[in-house]
């Protein structure tokens, strides 16, 4: 049976969807305790999933503005240091950025397009190198799952300044 959120058939204003998950992202502290953590895996299936309301096909939506987009991804750095670094939600803190991430991993997006496929990708590239920076092993191997999908050149070079904090990466570094 498929879900209740790939069967809606509703019209969305782009600018205040937008607008709600950039709210969302950054007041994420709040929906703890508030939700039971079923609820929360729930609702987060529906934001990540390919629906016609979710973040996924929101952000190459071209309809709205890459600025708004711009906005949806950094403000996910607050999802992660507000939220998911206390309750990651079993996989979905670590599939969540691989899921934005994979279409520069099986070609559907490509750097050497330019334009938005390079524009999306630094802007994924920015947030996940914040990330990395929050004090959670939850979050940081979200970031470097999806880092490991989005093929961005600074890849290499970012890992190998966080090689100390992540022993498991001398050997990717070294190769």
């Amino acid at each position: 049976a498929s879900r209740w959120y790939y069967c809606t058939k509703a019209t969305f204003d782009l600018e205040r969807l937008s607008g709600h998950y950039v709210r969302l992202f950054c007041e994420s502290a709040r929906l703890l305790g508030r939700f039971s953590k079923s609820q929360l895996e729930h609702g987060f299936s529906a934001v990540m999933s390919g629906c016609t309301f979710s973040v996924k096909n929101l952000i190459w939506n071209t309809n709205l503005p890459f600025e708004h987009r711009k906005r949806v991804i950094k403000s996910m750095f607050y999802l992660y240091r507000d939220f998911f670094s206390v309750e990651p939600l079993r996989y979905r803190a670590n599939s969540w950025l691989e899921g934005l991430c994979y279409v520069w991993e099986v070609g559907q997006r490509q750097r050497s397009k330019g334009g938005e496929d390079s524009d999306m990708q630094d802007v994924l590239f920015t947030t996940m190198s914040e990330i990395l920076s929050i004090d959670s092993d939850e979050c940081r191997n979200a970031a470097l799952h999806g880092l490991s999908h989005l093929h961005h050149p600074g890849t290499l070079e970012l890992l190998q300044r966080h090689r100390s904090t992540f022993s498991y990466l001398e050997k990717w570094c070294d190769e």
